[in-house]
Formats: C-alpha cells, sequence, structure tokens
C-alpha cells in the first residue's frame, strides 16, 4: 500500500503542475473575452515562473494568431 501511494503522490504533483502551463485544455477554444483576459494578467502581472511564462507565451501566438485573422482582441503592451 506504501508504493501505491509513494507512486501516486508524484503523479498529482506533475498533473497540477501541468495546469499552470495552459496544457489543460487547446486555446483555440477559448472565446476571445477569455483569451483577452487571460493575456492582460501575463501582460500586468508579468509572471517568472517557467510554467507560467510559457503559459502566457503561448497565449500571446493565440492572440497573434487571432490578429493575422483580423480578430484584434488583445492588447500589446
Amino acid at each position: 500500500m506504501k508504493s501505491i501511494a509513494l507512486l501516486t503522490v508524484p503523479l498529482m504533483t506533475s498533473f497540477l503542475s501541468l495546469g499552470g502551463c495552459d496544457g489543460g485544455y487547446q486555446l483555440a477554444d477559448l472565446s476571445d473575452f477569455d483569451l483577452e483576459q487571460k493575456y492582460a494578467y501575463c501582460l500586468d502581472k508579468k509572471p517568472t515562473a517557467p510554467g507560467k511564462m510559457t503559459g502566457c507565451e503561448n497565449l500571446r501566438k493565440e492572440c497573434e494568431s487571432r490578429a493575422e485573422q483580423g480578430r484584434y482582441i488583445c492588447r500589446t503592451y
């Protein structure tokens, strides 16, 4: 029973840490409003944690992708 518990804790930790990378869903599925809000947080707070920085970079790329489609929804500063 102890061996199962020893495996469960690292697995749960890794799953929870992936959530910080915005990897739990497709960014293309986010509404324009939600994308703008999440990216605005990145611009305002400038997170330094590696997972958060990666998530913010992915949000920036999605904002740029939508801008190329003529949907300017994210601020740029």
